[in-house]
């Protein structure tokens, strides 16, 4: 907050009758649109751009900015997740990403069978810790 609009709210609540300011123009540096557009650098023309060389994490979170959210492919829920057909997170063609809900995308992967049997294994503990 600079000095003269905290003197402005001091007076305030002092009670005295301050006129509040009319908005005018900005004080300080207006970038032009040039200058905006150079910093705004996407992909590979960003300065701290890594190519396919990524970790997983990466390559998910450029499936996830790179497509919008459409409903699963296969039993259409309305919430969905990337599925990369391959694998291969770092590959984010159109043809590799599938839109699949949470369950669907793990029967996919082979990850649902472990899930149920981790469930069917941890229901008498989970049954008996609700009792007590």
């Amino acid at each position: 907050m600079s000095k003269e609009a905290t003197c402005r709210y001091r007076a305030r609540q002092r009670g005295e009758d301050v006129p509040k300011l009319s908005p005018g123009v900005k004080r300080g540096y207006k970038q032009t649109t040039e200058h905006i557009q150079k910093r705004k650098r996407f992909g590979a023309e960003h300065h701290n751009w890594k190519g396919d060389d990524i970790t997983i994490k990466s390559g998910r979170t450029r499936a996830l900015r790179g497509y919008e959210a459409k409903p699963c492919q296969r039993c259409g829920s309305l919430k969905s997740e990337r599925h990369h057909k391959d694998g291969d997170t770092s590959n984010n063609t159109p043809d590799n990403v599938r839109f699949l809900c949470r369950r669907c995308h793990m029967l996919e992967d082979g990850r649902l069978d472990e899930f149920r049997k981790l469930a069917k294994k941890n229901q008498p503990s989970a049954v008996a810790a609700r009792w007590r």
